[in-house]
């Protein structure tokens, strides 16, 4: 029983690691992302561009599963606003509501076997779905004082990050499955 005890605490203690530092890079990127949109006289659009938050999650999700990488969702962009501000708090919850549904989805999408590109896509479309939805129950309880137009030309503005998301994983889900084989 003690055996037990102490892998289980073991397995925990390392999920716990790997979740401090996928929340500590989706905090950090965003950071150098910015200094480097400043830089580059972009401010903070390389941020919107490249969605440096998302990879981390996906990352985790992919190689240690769907618990860690929600729970590193939910904490990524909280941490995030403690510590710098950012995201900007109108769009704090979707984004928190988008990264759990991110490490959800990829969690399960990921183990299935389509082709790897369909299984990116198919997380990246789950999740802005979840991030689409709960914008339009806030738009709709707030009676028009939301402008939808803020959250599609997020979307639009967000395509590199996608493109960027999709042949990343979708290289590293190839080479994960042929290491496993």
């Amino acid at each position: 029983m003690e055996k037990v005890m102490k892998k289980t605490v073991l397995h925990l203690s390392r999920e716990a690691a790997f979740v401090l530092l996928t929340v500590a890079l989706a905090v950090l990127l965003p950071q150098i992302l910015h200094g480097a949109g400043i830089l580059l006289g972009v401010g903070g659009k390389l941020g919107q561009m490249l969605l440096p938050m998302y990879l981390p999650v996906l990352l985790l999700a992919l190689y240690r599963g769907v618990v860690p990488a929600a729970v590193a969702g939910l904490l990524s962009p909280l941490v995030s606003f403690a510590l710098t501000g950012m995201p900007q708090q109108t769009l704090l919850p979707y984004i928190t509501l988008e990264l759990i549904a991110t490490g959800l989805f990829a969690g399960v999408i990921f183990k299935a076997k389509p082709p790897a590109v369909l299984r990116v896509l198919l997380v990246q479309l789950a999740a802005k779905a979840v991030r689409l939805i709960a914008f339009g129950v806030a738009l709709y309880a707030a009676n028009g004082t939301l402008q939808a137009s803020a959250l599609f030309a997020g979307v639009v503005t967000s395509v590199p990050g996608v493109l960027i998301q999709l042949l990343v994983l979708s290289y590293l889900i190839v080479k994960k499955e042929k290491c496993n084989v």
